[in-house]
């Protein structure tokens, strides 16, 4: 199901309301002068609506740093089962529109991600329109219009009036009890829509024509480039959890000191750290820093494509501006890849947020 409808701005507390019956809302809130990060919020004035990346995606509602798989004690072996609370996400962009579906996809294949899954199926999420900003190419990455199949309901800035999409029953559930709230759109709100997203697609500052972005990544893999760039890395993996796509992990085993039990534990891990690649035999599939910047660049743009048909780069620009080295700007590296630049454009971090 799909159906479209439009309501005044001044009826937001009224579409808050509706949302909170569902589940604790989180949104983008302002956290310093430069950054947001979604947290619980309790009244629509708590919301950063000019907010255009958070410091950390979405992701981390559905797939945290770090949570329990198993416990045991003595001989006895338990799945440790997620505290599950309902809840809205409210204010994601296409960009993490995008990078939830690659997760929701990434997760569901087999063997599927039970916590992950769970998780996901109590948050009904709540898109919100965005104009770009210098470090935003999700146009390059094809992932400038909301991915249909990552949201519940989808909010279009048109003026006065939200332009709203409902995809699912649940969420149209929400506004039963409020038959006053949703107006049916007329021709104007239309045209407006329409408007709206052909501005915004005009809007973009910097991109990169991805046509021959595969070919570019195999047929340049010994570039200097990379040789310049990996030498500059700091290896502290920053662009690692900043990454709505990236879902690399480590298992530990913490034994209770005090008991004849433990828990087994995952938490986020970065191929960019030293470590990552070390194997059995102090062996080391990417001992350097230009061996893990290839293969994080390569997984971003090109490798996933193999399997599933599309990169995981979703173009929000969070490594961009959270690199402190400023090597990741991936519009910059492949231009120099495309040969359409001949030099990195900026030299230094890349924090001028």
């Amino acid at each position: 199901m799909e159906r479209f409808y439009c309501f005044s701005k001044d009826k937001f507390l009224d579409f808050f309301k509706a949302l909170e019956s569902f589940g604790t809302v989180q949104a983008p809130v302002r956290v310093t002068d430069q950054s947001f990060a979604f947290r619980a919020v309790k009244e629509p004035k708590e919301i950063a609506f000019e907010a255009l990346r958070t410091i950390l995606p979405p992701k981390k509602f559905f797939y945290p740093g770090r949570e329990t798989l198993v416990s045991w004690q003595g001989n006895e072996v338990k799945d440790h089962q997620p505290e599950i609370q309902k809840q809205v996400l409210f204010g994601v962009h296409p960009c993490d529109l995008a990078g939830l579906g690659i997760m929701d996809t990434i997760f569901s294949a087999e063997p599927q991600d039970n916590h992950y899954l769970l998780r996901r199926e109590a948050t009904i999420v709540v898109g919100l329109s965005c104009m770009p900003d210098k470090h935003c190419f999700c146009k390059s990455m094809g992932t400038d219009t909301p991915d249909s199949s990552a949201y519940d309901i989808f909010l279009t800035d048109i003026g006065e009036e939200y332009f709203i999409e409902i995809k699912t029953p649940r969420a149209y559930a929400l506004f039963e009890n409020d038959q006053l709230l949703l107006k049916p759109i007329t021709e104007e709100h239309r045209e407006k829509y329409k408007d709206f997203w052909l501005k915004r697609s005009e809007a973009f500052q910097i991109g990169f024509a991805s046509d021959n972005l595969r070919a570019t990544m195999d047929m340049e893999w010994d570039n200097p480039v990379w040789e310049e760039l990996g030498n500059r890395c700091l290896s502290c993996g920053n662009c690692v959890p900043v990454c709505p796509t990236c879902y690399c992990f480590d298992v530990i085993d913490v034994a209770s000191l005090h008991e004849d039990g433990g828990e087994r534990i995952r938490e986020w891990d970065a191929c960019q750290f030293t470590g990552f690649a070390k194997v059995a035999g102090d062996f080391n599939f990417r001992p350097g820093p230009v061996d893990r910047l290839k293969f994080w660049y390569r997984h971003k743009l090109h490798g996933f494509e193999d399997p599933h048909g599309m990169p995981t780069c979703v173009g929000c620009g969070r490594c961009t501006v959270s690199c402190p080295s400023g090597i990741d700007d991936i519009v910059g590296t492949v231009l120099r890849l495309q040969a359409k630049v001949e030099e990195e454009p900026k030299k230094g971090p890349a924090n001028d947020k």
